[in-house]
């Protein structure tokens, strides 16, 4: 069975035995047991600059994108989120006031229509499920909505599949917030936002850290080299198993798949999801259906962190065989407006 869920690709054993003297070591440090700073450990910021360019004067630490969404939202206030988007986001979003879903391309329409100020949730680069980005028109629709005072918020937790770690300009005035969970796994529970300003920065996201000795933990282990260790070993395989599949699937069904990161959406065609997440684990493919992520036609999606080249190849090898069997589902790379 060739697993195109999405599980959290293994660490390897150096890297693992790495991470394990380094939390030795801070676990060893006066203080360890000590409640971490507010908006977190000195060390871990500076390396959070350093790597990835977050300003230590505007960035928080966190456990990660979801608590962060669910601190977000004060009681009573509106929020706008992407469609199809992971739907966690909305659910936690929804814990403080009215929750909207829709499309990028009517974002702008549903901030003007709103009661009040409220939130824009975007997901760029690489969108969960179909990998699309952002472009220029609506990042630049997104600055204009933050200039009249919305709060826009660019998850950019796929930041990690971006070629060389060229991550597209956020609009002006957005807010950013990512983890460390599509690089290193959800487990490592390790994540920050960083405001437009300093100023900005309200009491509420000040206690979302991580224990002290796990911050310690990071700013060690999170060298320059030993990240692009990390990023070798459990994002550019996943890339490269993309890869693989709209490669193969272009050879072999004349697909053009859009976007990039680690999914994509694959429409079904006359049939529902139900029937075609059981032909394909029939075809031996472990799949999502798309409503899991609020896609707003039956379609399936497809991750590549749990397989190769080698499976990924075979898993389109396996759509191009359905593809000639009558009475089978049939598929189509998901066509977006935004694309």
């Amino acid at each position: 069975m060739i697993d195109l869920t999405g599980p959290p690709r293994p660490w390897p054993d150096r890297l693992a035995a790495r991470f394990v003297d380094a939390q030795s070591r801070a676990l060893g440090m006066p203080g360890a047991w000590s409640s971490p700073p507010p908006r977190g450990e000195p060390a871990l910021l500076e390396r959070l600059a350093e790597l990835f360019g977050a300003d230590t004067e505007r960035t928080v630490v966190t456990g990660g994108v979801r608590q962060f969404a669910a601190a977000w939202t004060p009681l009573g206030t509106e929020a706008v989120v992407e469609a199809p988007s992971f739907l966690d986001i909305p659910e936690l979003l929804g814990m403080g006031g009215r929750v909207r879903q829709v499309a990028w391309n009517a974002m702008a329409e549903a901030a003007s229509r709103a009661t009040g100020l409220t939130t824009l949730w975007v997901t760029t680069p690489f969108r969960n499920p179909d990998g699309l980005t952002v472009k220029e028109p609506l990042a630049a629709d997104l600055g204009r909505l933050a200039a009249r005072g919305h709060r826009v918020v660019v998850n950019q937790v796929y930041r990690w599949f971006a070629p060389d770690g060229a991550v597209p300009p956020v609009p002006v005035g957005a807010w950013t917030v990512t983890s460390l969970a599509k690089a290193a796994g959800g487990g490592s529970r390790l994540g920050w936002v960083t405001a437009p300003c300093a100023a900005a920065v309200s009491r509420d996201l000040t206690a979302l850290g991580p224990p002290t000795a796990w911050q310690r933990a990071w700013a060690a282990f999170l060298r320059p080299r030993t990240f692009a260790a990390l990023r070798s070993a459990c994002v550019e395989p996943t890339q490269d198993a993309r890869r693989a599949f709209t490669s193969r699937a272009a050879d072999l069904l004349g697909w053009h798949v859009a976007g990039g990161g680690p999914s994509l959406l694959l429409e079904c065609e006359g049939t529902d999801e139900r029937r075609a997440v059981a032909a394909l684990t029939d075809a031996g493919l472990r799949v999502s259906p798309g409503a899991a992520f609020g896609a707003p036609r039956p379609s399936v999606r497809l991750a590549f962190s749990g397989t190769d080249p080698a499976g990924a190849t075979t898993a389109a090898e396996c759509f191009a065989a359905l593809a000639g069997r009558p009475g089978a589902p049939a598929f189509r790379p998901a066509v977006d407006a935004d694309a």
